[in-house]
């Protein structure tokens, strides 16, 4: 599979300022594996993470959400599309030999039978790349460490609740939380990488505000921006700014807000 490169740059072309600081870091994470075909994209949403980060096609996008795959099928990234649920793929077992999931197994509730699905879609030598919160990340946002920083800890921590629920982040867990998550459904853990450290996901979370506009814009007019020929104006300026904070980010680091795994079938006694 070849890449794009300049993620960040690009993303910034397609997306609010804190949305594409923290897909940019993803994408950077993702091109130094391997990644046979055939693919398939769990939660795959509208696309865009797929279509800055491969310069090829992938074979199969799944989301249980029509209205973000409608959004996916112009870009034509995805050889094929399907809105369905991650428990229950319509495709044959051992069919894809890379799978992946960004940021989204956070997101779902009973997680557990999505993960025997993977395990199941996936051939013997296939890997699966994840990346998701780990349970520092709640402690790292603006207000958690504002409140922390004046002795407030028990407000923080609630606020932290609060931080998670808002998101629909039902699994945030501690490093040892997710591996044994993983084993339990038959995975075991070939790479584990924490990044994003605190002061970095503070200023992501000091960022989001500012893409209230754009949410708003795309719930309404199916677009991130507004106005965007003005986007192409301002993205260089924003990724000159934001560049050193994702070269930050990258840095593996014990107390990383979020965790980066390459995943692969337990071997068989």
């Amino acid at each position: 599979m070849q890449f794009h490169n300049d993620f960040l740059k690009r993303y910034l072309l397609a997306a609010p300022s804190a949305l594409a600081f923290e897909r940019a870091i993803e994408c950077e994470l993702h091109v130094d594996k391997p990644w046979p075909a055939p693919i398939l994209d769990i939660g795959c949403g509208d696309g865009i993470f797929a279509d800055i980060l491969f310069a090829g096609n992938i074979d199969t996008g799944i989301d249980p959400d029509a209205s973000e795959v409608a959004r996916a099928k112009p870009l034509g990234k995805y050889n094929e599309l399907l809105v369905c649920f991650g428990d229950n793929i319509p495709k044959p077992s051992s069919s894809y030999n890379t799978v992946f999931s960004n940021s989204v197994l956070e997101h779902i509730p009973d997680l557990h039978p999505v993960l025997l699905e993977v395990h199941r879609l996936m051939s013997d030598d296939a890997r699966f790349y994840v990346t998701i919160p780990t349970n520092h990340l709640e402690k790292a946002t603006l207000i958690a460490r504002l409140l922390s920083s004046v002795g407030l800890t028990e407000l923080a921590g609630r606020y932290g609740g609060f931080y998670n629920r808002f998101w629909r982040h039902y699994n945030v867990y501690t490093l040892q939380g997710w591996r044994t998550t993983f084993e339990r459904a038959g995975f075991e853990v070939e790479h584990e990488r924490p990044y994003v450290p605190a002061n970095v996901s503070t200023l992501y979370d000091a960022l989001t505000p500012l893409g209230l506009p754009g949410l708003i814009a795309k719930k309404l007019f199916r677009r991130w921006f507004l106005l965007p020929w003005l986007r192409p104006i301002t993205a260089p300026v924003l990724a000159s700014l934001l560049a050193g904070s994702v070269a930050s980010a990258l840095k593996p680091t014990e107390a990383g807000c979020l965790v980066y795994y390459a995943l692969k079938k337990k071997s068989r006694p």
